[in-house]
């Protein structure tokens, strides 16, 4: 049941889309960086001085490369949000799985090592899901953001190797999760001052900026609890639970129709994506 955790994180995290695409009609995406981060930032940043924690690590470099990984990739995603139907970015962004598959088959090709066809085919099936969401959701125009919406899933499966790693090194999720808020937060900041300032924030659009900010907290910190549960099944199932969340509340907040082609491609994808995600695992742990 531990793993039902990853059920409340995906619904967070089409929360805090559909909070960004709302946000996107006051805000830049890089203000929109900046308030999704500095929330991380504070939350983690309390829990640490009150458990008497220290963010001192001699790992900085690779948290670094990990945080402007993953903040670029969020910066991306987000661009594509608010240019994109709502379900459509989500299932993008959620495409890092096959990239990730992808990685491991092109891995094993350079070692000469025997070749998983299943890992392929799942990579093949997943990318097909794509044509058929993109087919009906994207109108002319559409190209760019849609092809960013792409590269958002290639930055975070980048992100998650770079995890992984810092993981192994024994880091604490939660001072990888505090460096990569932080990161954000500079980031953020930085960009939108180098784009004129700040947006005024008001009471209409407050909601919006702070709905961001806890729902991506929440569901990291849930995201987190669900991957540690050991369920890799029923967990990685459940994390494509947020594309239909998604979608469904594009339908309702934005009035975004889901099409029986769009529908069938998201099914496809998420078969695709489960598939990729247990072939890898397998596959890692004969490794």
């Amino acid at each position: 049941m531990q793993s039902l955790w990853m059920l409340a994180a995906s619904l967070l995290f089409a929360l805090m889309a559909a909070c960004s695409k709302l946000g996107a009609a006051d805000f830049g995406t890089m203000e929109l960086v900046f308030y999704r981060s500095v929330f991380g930032t504070a939350v983690i940043g309390l829990w640490v001085l009150s458990k008497g924690f220290t963010v001192r690590t001699p790992l900085i470099l690779s948290h670094i490369k990990r945080s402007f990984l993953g903040t670029f990739g969020l910066t991306i995603w987000f661009y594509a949000i608010a240019h994109l139907p709502l379900g459509t970015a989500m299932t993008l962004n959620y495409t890092s799985p096959l990239y990730m598959a992808a990685f491991v088959a092109f891995m094993t090709m350079r070692r000469h090592e025997g070749q998983s066809w299943g890992l392929l085919a799942s990579v093949a099936a997943g990318f097909l899901g794509i044509t058929l969401v993109l087919q009906p959701e994207v109108r002319g125009g559409d190209e760019l953001p849609a092809l960013v919406g792409l590269a958002s899933g290639f930055f975070a499966a980048w992100a998650y190797l770079q995890v992984k790693e810092l993981s192994a090194m024994h880091e604490p999720e939660w001072r990888i999760v505090f460096y990569f808020t932080l990161f954000g937060s500079v980031w953020g900041a930085a960009g939108q001052m180098l784009m004129g300032g700040f947006s005024p924030i008001t009471w209409e659009n407050a909601p919006a900026i702070f709905g961001m900010g806890l729902t991506g907290t929440l569901a990291q910190l849930c995201m987190t609890r669900a991957w540690g549960a050991g369920n890799l099944l029923l967990t990685s199932t459940l994390q494509y639970s947020a594309i239909v969340f998604a979608a469904i509340l594009g339908l309702i907040i934005f009035g975004e129709p889901i099409t029986i082609l769009s529908a069938l491609g998201i099914a496809v994808i998420i078969v695709a994506g489960v598939s990729a995600t247990l072939l890898t695992k397998r596959r890692a742990k004969r490794g």
